[in-house]
């Protein structure tokens, strides 16, 4: 059965379309369903009001298995959905590039994958590695 993903990527500062494709093309390559579309979408959602991202963001990450978040760029509404992810007990992988200085706080967050990566070719092999695998229970 195939699993949701929610995809977080930055969209604010830094916006990253091509990795955030990337990223959504190996989910799907998996037979993923990735849930959080509109952030690969030219528009996400700019006139939607603060109130609809929030409720829209959450739903998401609510009605997925995994999240995989793009962590190269701080982003607060990443951080956000990386921890209510973890919260829920959800399945959450943090994706950055190598050299990438990440906060100790996620760095310490338990049950919670890490790939550092120096190119596509490295991203996609981490990825398809780690969300190949079964779910943790």
């Amino acid at each position: 059965m195939a699993e949701s993903t929610y995809l977080a990527v930055p969209l604010i500062r830094g916006r990253d379309l091509e990795t955030a494709h990337r990223m959504a093309e190996i989910i799907k390559g998996l037979g993923n369903k990735v849930v959080s579309d509109w952030v690969v979408a030219q528009d996400p959602g700019w006139n939607l009001t603060p109130e609809a991202v929030y409720q829209r963001d959450t739903q998401g990450v609510r009605s997925c298995d995994s999240l995989v978040a793009d962590v190269s760029i701080p982003s607060h509404g990443v951080g956000m959905e990386i921890m209510l992810a973890h919260m829920l007990g959800k399945r959450v992988i943090c994706v950055c590039k190598k050299g990438t200085r990440l906060s100790r706080l996620l760095r310490g967050m338990p049950n919670t994958e890490i790939i550092e990566y120096s190119s596509f070719e490295d991203m996609e092999g981490e990825l398809r590695a780690i969300l190949g695998v079964t779910k943790r229970d």
